[in-house]
């Protein structure tokens, strides 16, 4: 039985549509090696760390503190400790009455803090403007009948605001909601229901963590029934999908995709391969006995009969299946499936959920076979997706064509190109960027190339888990991707050697280079001067922690470090144990995270263990944000529970909660949530800790930070561009102009990480200028 924590990526509010359906992710990562490392590793890197802090404490007690010290150290303490009890106004405050001093350490703060402040006066100004330009925006979509770019621009405006429900009541506003509203339903009657989907992704969004939680709820579930719509689309009717994108994109101006290619008519065919009837009843039947919740046969039965009956509403897959065209079969077929609907509970009364099941099945297939006569596999599978869906998201059937990729995942065998990837707003498969020593890099995939073919069959019409599939294979086998790449008008055919991949989750500041290997090589400190380390974790692999000792001994090397940052933003999560370990070096003794049932029965409990706690001693920032999930939220809940540190940013997803996954037959799966973790008290077990998992009518999920720090929408797109270009070393061009990492900081466009900084500088302040008498000194 295989426990994992990792979370999907957050929604974000961004403001181009990437066009996302039920069965696309934002970020498909294509190759994953996990290597665990040997235990004496850990010991040394412990032995070193406990040296140096040794050597540390000893030279700083030979030398007694100056007053301007000692003054200087109550201040920083009173500056942390505001931070940490969350009270910014009081951090505020004491910014103000910096100590005073000639103390070149005292005079550099100055100016930086000066800079912090400049760039916090700038950014209001720009958002009340930014604001109001996109509520004119708003307005002139709307007397021009764009109501899709209209919604666009009310979400910006709502992003901007000081509160989310500010202008949520504004008059202009409330009518460009109404009439997306209406919009919606003549969208849905039309049959253009990628726009309809576009539209809901907008309207849902807006009431995303606003007081109208109800409304939230009610237009997630309506997109959620349009997204499995939109699914049914993507497999069996590709042509038609295309057409509603291209008028998509037309409504929101963006360029045409690539011309429909026939080749994607039959990809449905792999979907449904080695499906049958007793991997679907043995699927629910573990979900009904194993599921958290607890939920019944009843329930279940209604979500793969709602699935089903959909096939007779969309006319259009006749594409792939001639009989769906006809009304009269496609009546017969919905008949059926009511008649199901109405009378499932009344044989669940008296007779086993199972057997039911199965009966209802068989009567299925034997309709089926007089009304659209499609194939059985795909049956079952959309019967089994619309049972799992009355289910919590992260719980789902792993069919055999998923099998391949959930095993890698899982295992951590990963082998393949090296690419990550995404969906861009054409529905296209994107590169984000070659992962650096892999075949992609050394074939010379760039940043940005679209990918039209995969061995010369089209991409047209892929989710990103087709083109995961299409792209990885076994190691040493060989692959083409056809690319399509900006001012280059011909496509360009790139051969790669499949092999197995190592994704580095443990990143550093800057990248001075890469080693003979094609590995990067990291400068560990984001402040050199007031020796502040900083590292962003982008993932929690069996690697992970043997790499986070690894870049604390790399730190050390140049003296005692005076703090870290350790960056969680968009970490989607991954392994309980890793998490575990990370929590670890940040606390010394107590719980770090515990595990329940839903009747709050404790199924495990993991503590702490003193001489694993490396960094205990550390002063640490953790950045989080809207996509720092599961396994990233135990570390920030864990080290904010015990006072270990300070969590700077905003909310965390809110996914807490465990799976467990269960063996279907040689080729298939069902993964479960099983358990919620909790995390550890913050008054010494006088009261339970938080749960973080974000539940249907919540409204406390995700780890809370203690000082709430927001970033407009063009600070995360210029911040995030900034990095991926900063990171991004291409092969042939190792010398090639990169921007400044520093950039974030000395222009303000990463404001929750300037935070971070600042708070930690101010903690430094006393060492610092103790440090710098020592050498005068000297």
């Amino acid at each position: 039985m295989i426990f994992r924590t990792d979370g999907a990526m957050s929604l974000l509010r961004t403001f181009k549509i990437t066009s996302k359906s039920a069965d696309s992710n934002e970020i498909s990562h294509f190759a994953l090696q996990r290597t665990s490392y040997a235990m004496k590793i850990h010991h040394i890197a412990a032995l070193s760390i406990v040296i140096v802090l040794t050597a540390f404490s000893s030279a700083n007690a030979q030398t007694a503190p100056s007053a301007t010290a000692q003054l200087t150290a109550e201040w920083s303490s009173k500056v942390w400790a505001a931070a940490s009890g969350g009270d910014w106004e009081v951090v505020d405050s004491l910014l103000g009455e910096v100590p005073e001093g000639k103390d070149e350490t005292l005079t550099s703060f100055r100016t930086q803090l000066s800079s912090y402040r400049d760039h916090r006066t700038a950014e209001t100004t720009a958002a009340t403007a930014s604001r109001d330009e996109a509520i004119s925006e708003m307005n002139k979509q709307f007397k021009e009948n764009n109501i899709l770019q209209a919604m666009q621009s009310a979400v910006k405006a709502q992003t901007l605001s000081k509160s989310l429900d500010e202008i949520m009541y504004n008059e202009d506003v409330q009518t460009v909601l109404a009439i997306s509203q209406r919009e919606i339903d003549e969208l849905c009657t039309d049959g253009n229901i990628l726009t309809a989907q576009t539209l809901l992704y907008y309207l849902r969004t807006f009431y995303e963590g606003t007081s109208r939680r109800d409304l939230f709820e009610k237009w997630s579930d309506k997109l959620e029934k349009v997204a499995l719509q939109v699914s049914l689309l993507r497999q069996y009717a590709p042509a038609h999908l295309h057409e509603l994108t291209v008028e998509r994109a037309q409504l929101l101006g963006d360029e045409p995709p690539e011309p429909y290619s026939e080749q994607a008519s039959d990809n449905w065919k792999e979907r449904i391969e080695d499906i049958d009837k007793r991997m679907l009843v043995r699927s629910l039947n573990t979900a009904v006995q194993e599921h958290i919740d607890e939920i019944g046969w009843g329930e279940l039965i209604k979500g793969g009969l709602e699935a089903v009956r959909k096939f007779g509403d969309i006319p259009v897959i006749q594409e792939s299946f001639k009989s769906a065209a006809n009304p009269e079969l496609q009546q017969r077929w919905i008949d059926s499936v009511d008649e199901e609907l109405a009378s499932s509970e009344d044989y669940l009364a008296h007779i086993p959920g199972k057997r039911v099941l199965s009966q209802i099945l068989s009567r299925l297939l034997e309709v089926n076979e007089l009304a659209m006569q499609l194939p059985e596999g795909m049956i079952f599978r959309e019967f089994g997706d619309g049972a799992m869906s009355k289910l919590d998201k992260y719980s789902a059937i792993i069919w055999p064509d998923e099998y391949r990729r959930f095993q890698q995942q899982t295992e951590g065998s990963f082998v393949g190109v090296g690419i990550v990837i995404r969906e861009n707003s054409k529905g296209e498969v994107k590169v984000v960027n070659p992962i650096e020593g892999s075949p992609a890099y050394y074939g010379g995939v760039q940043p940005d190339d679209v990918i039209i073919a995969v061995n010369g069959k089209s991409a047209s019409g892929w989710s990103l888990n087709d083109a995961v599939d299409r792209i990885t294979g076994p190691r040493g086998t060989g692959v083409t991707m056809t690319i399509r790449r900006h001012n280059i008008p011909e496509p360009i055919d790139i051969m790669l050697t499949r092999d197995y991949i190592k994704l580095h989750s443990v990143q550093g500041w800057w990248k001075n280079g890469l080693d003979d290997e094609g590995l990067p090589e990291w400068d560990w400190f984001v402040d050199k001067e007031h020796k502040i380390g900083y590292v962003k974790l982008t993932g929690f692999s069996e690697e992970s922690y043997a790499d986070m000792l690894s870049a604390i001994r790399k730190m050390q090397e140049g003296g005692q470090p005076n703090g870290l940052i350790l960056d969680l933003r968009y970490n989607p999560g991954g392994l309980l144990p890793t998490a575990r370990q990370i929590s670890n070096l940040f606390v010394s003794s107590g719980t770090i995270v515990s595990g329940e049932a839903a009747n709050g029965e404790e199924l495990f409990r993991m503590s702490a263990r003193p001489n694993r706690a490396y960094l205990a001693d550390w002063p640490v920032v953790i950045l989080i944000n809207q996509g720092s999930a599961s396994a990233s939220e135990i570390v920030a809940g864990c080290v904010q529970a015990h006072n270990a540190g300070i969590i700077v940013g905003q909310r965390s997803w809110g996914k807490g909660s465990v799976q467990t996954v269960h063996q279907i037959s040689n080729e298939s799966n069902v993964k479960l949530t099983t358990q919620f973790y909790r995390l550890p008290s913050s008054d010494g077990g006088k009261t339970p800790g938080r749960l973080v998992h974000k539940r249907r009518g919540s409204t406390d999920w995700g780890v809370v930070p203690d000082v709430e720090v927001k970033m407009s929408p063009d600070q995360i797109t210029q911040s995030n561009e900034l990095r991926q270009k900063a990171d991004m070393i291409l092969i042939g061009n190792e010398s090639g102009d990169r921007p400044d990492i520093n950039d974030l900081l000395t222009k303000g466009l990463d404001p929750q990480l300037e935070t971070a900084l600042l708070l930690l500088r101010a903690n430094s302040l006393s060492k610092m200028i103790s440090d710098h008498r020592r050498a005068q000194l000297d």
